[in-house]
């Protein structure tokens, strides 16, 4: 029985939260074969203050171009 546990930042929109989950159960039944209903899927909506790419968090206002750094020292630009 697959589960398939999907991370997120909070979806407001129900629908599209909606959306998802068909969508991604889909492609686990169309993939696998596995009949649909031993298929879950749920989404755990985290917080952007509890959540960290390369170490910076999400409510950080620069998440978008930090959380993409490769190391901790800063590139030189030339």
């Amino acid at each position: 029985m697959p589960v398939i546990h999907i991370s997120t930042f909070k979806i407001a929109d129900q629908e599209k939260a909606q959306a998802l989950l068909e969508e991604v159960t889909a492609a686990m039944h169309r993939v696998t074969g596995v009949p649909l209903d031993k298929i879950s899927a749920y989404l755990t909506e985290v917080e952007p203050s509890r959540w960290a790419d390369a170490g910076i968090l999400g409510s950080d206002p620069t998440f978008q171009t930090q959380s993409r750094r490769k190391t901790y020292v800063e590139e030189k630009k030339e």
